[in-house]
């Protein structure tokens, strides 16, 4: 037996004998005359060194060692042309790539998204979520939507960039959280309830407010004695998941939480939102701009009650 792999040329007309069980079947299904193709299974068994198909009086049937090849082939010939038809529909149909954090993507665009597709059919949108920004992302994406500073992201998307949403917090606890717990006329009552922490690593620390910078700005200082709990999670949908769930109080982003407050599924804690110079960021690449990625582009840019 050779131990050269198979010509991927003789696969699919593997594929098609071993379907249709039949070589003049097969051939006309291919294009291809009978003797060429009956030749091509017999250069395939030589170099395998085994039978792939019995001839029967009513067609073929494949050996033990036939059907093992072609449950092989079948579901490589199926992932190539799942591929070969997506590769199709995107060289057919404008495609945006777009990247951004988690939360971004779960609770501005996706509630949102629908109503830009209905508009606009011919464009899609493929949506990169990520926490943190591989290096080179940059040059696999046509825009990016990311929170932090403006100086955050110098070097990375040299196409210019606008400030979206402006960072600006509240605490926000589910209506029955509130009922239970409250109400809370001064922020350092929040000091005594257990509070729904976002973890930041070292190198996003200072890209958005915590609890304790939040409580610091407000003049707030959280003193020693308090003994509330507090949950922490690495993800801002785990984060609201738990403030849904009654378990706490979180801050609340406007532009994220902004569809949850409308429809009353949170609320506000207290009446304070504070506000800093960081913020949601539309970045876009450097190089030639296709017209679906100001298309894309423009619509970030507008109120999304707006855009809905």
């Amino acid at each position: 037996m050779s131990k050269n792999p198979l010509d991927i040329g003789c696969l699919r007309p593997f594929d098609a004998v071993a379907r249709h069980r039949n070589l003049s079947r097969a051939a006309e299904v291919l294009g291809m005359t009978q003797p060429a193709l009956s030749y091509r299974i017999k250069q395939m068994e030589a170099q395998l060194g085994v039978a792939l198909f019995r001839r029967r009086p009513r067609g073929l049937e494949l050996t033990a060692e036939g059907e093992m090849l072609q449950a092989a082939v079948r579901a490589g010939l199926e992932r190539i042309d799942e591929a070969v038809q997506s590769i199709g529909r995107r060289a057919r149909t404008p495609t945006v790539r777009l990247a951004t954090d988690f939360a971004f993507a779960a609770f501005r665009l996706m509630p949102h998204l629908t109503g830009f597709r209905r508009e606009n059919p011919g464009v899609d949108v493929h949506i990169v979520a990520t926490q943190s920004l591989a290096p080179g992302i940059e040059d696999e994406v046509d825009l990016a939507v990311l929170f932090g500073d403006r100086d955050d992201f110098a070097g990375q998307f040299d196409g210019g960039m606008e400030l979206l949403i402006p960072e600006r917090a509240t605490a926000v606890c589910a209506p029955g959280f509130l009922k239970r717990f409250g109400p809370f006329r001064h922020i350092d009552q929040l000091l005594d309830v257990p509070l729904v922490h976002l973890d930041s690593d070292s190198d996003s620390a200072d890209r958005w407010f915590t609890w304790e910078s939040w409580f610091d700005q407000a003049g707030v200082t959280r003193h020693a004695s308090a003994s509330a709990s507090a949950l922490s999670f690495n993800t801002y949908t785990l984060v609201m998941q738990a403030v849904l769930a009654e378990q706490g109080v979180a801050l609340g982003w406007y532009g994220l939480v902004d569809d949850l407050l409308a429809a009353g599924t949170v609320v506000q804690a207290c009446d304070c939102t504070l506000g800093s110079a960081r913020g949601y960021w539309l970045l876009h690449r450097k190089g030639l701009r296709r017209p679906e990625v100001d298309l894309v582009a423009d619509w970030l840019s507008t109120p999304q009650d707006r855009a809905a």
